[in-house]
């Protein structure tokens, strides 16, 4: 009798110890971690909120750092949802963070996801007349792909409309002609086709007589300016001599005088035009130096412009 009198004790005792590990259990999943401090902020979403439930996870860079403890309309604004998130007090929400609807796999599941921050931006905090911090939200994936959609079906739209603008008769007409023109064209040119070889073979040949012709004006270009420079000093010392003439012509008598009246200034005209000789062999040499084909072709005359004569 004692005996089963303890076997009942002990069942009621283990019973007792269950019930209290179920009760245990079921509170921790409903409340929580009372150890883990959460900061709660406000998103306000433009878009449907479909899929998303009340317990949703709140991540942050893919970690779940959070859940969704609120869904509503704004009261403020009916067009847009408000939802109430409680994140980890440690998570680092900065002011240019933003909040994205997302869905996990296939399952359309949807959750918060934040995302952005960088490390030099102040961390977010409540405004005055707000009750908690707003995070800003952006469009999700699916809103950016139907504005996309949208937008390419607008455009091709618009490409169709042009394009049946462009076949009318009209159209059809200038496109014959262009066709028409461009096989003008092109026979011509296959005509031609043996002209245009020999105009490609004439320049090629042109080219090379060119670059030949560079290289055999070096060594004239550098002959002329040798000579220009010796016209140069021949110029000098005829003047000097004329100098010494005129100093000792000062000094002597009538007839050296008559002579000098003479005789000197045809030798200052030659002197001059020795000078005259010099400076247009440099100029030639420049012009030779900066484009050889002046030996081949002589100065290219320049077209006038408008308003020129």
């Amino acid at each position: 009798m004692l005996n089963r009198r303890l076997n009942y004790a002990l069942v009621g005792l283990f019973v007792i110890l269950m019930g209290l590990t179920w009760l245990g259990i079921t509170l921790w999943l409903a409340l929580g971690d009372y150890s883990t401090h959460y900061r709660t902020y406000r998103v306000y979403m433009d878009e449907s909120v479909a899929g998303l439930y009340l317990d949703a996870p709140v991540k942050y860079r893919g970690v779940e750092v959070g859940k969704v403890t609120r869904i509503e309309l704004n009261p403020k604004v009916p067009d847009q949802v408000q939802l109430t998130l409680d994140v980890v007090s440690s998570t680092p929400i900065r002011v240019d963070t933003e909040a994205e609807l997302a869905v996990q796999g296939l399952t359309g599941i949807a959750f918060v996801d934040l995302k952005g921050g960088a490390l030099d931006s102040p961390l977010l905090k409540a405004e005055e007349g707000q009750e908690y911090p707003v995070i800003n939200s952006s469009p999700s994936f699916f809103t950016r792909l139907d504005m996309s959609g949208t937008e390419l079906i607008a455009n091709i739209n618009t490409i169709a409309s042009r394009l049946a603008q462009l076949l009318d008769e009209q159209g059809r007409r200038s496109a014959h002609e262009i066709l028409a023109n461009l096989g003008v064209i092109t026979g011509t040119i296959a005509k031609r086709s043996h002209e245009l070889d020999r105009t490609l073979v004439n320049t090629a040949k042109m080219a090379e007589n060119g670059a030949r012709a560079s290289e055999n004006l070096q060594p004239l270009l550098v002959q002329a300016n040798d000579t220009a420079h010796a016209f140069q000093t021949m110029a000098e010392k005829v003047s000097a001599l004329s100098d010494g003439l005129n100093h000792s012509v000062g000094g002597s008598g009538s007839g050296v005088q008559q002579f000098s009246r003479q005789v000197l200034p045809e030798v200052g005209t030659l002197i001059g035009e020795l000078r005259d000789l010099a400076d247009s062999l440099r100029v030639v040499s420049r012009k030779l130096e900066d484009d050889p084909s002046v030996l081949l072709y002589g100065n290219q005359l320049e077209v006038p412009g408008p308003g020129e004569k």
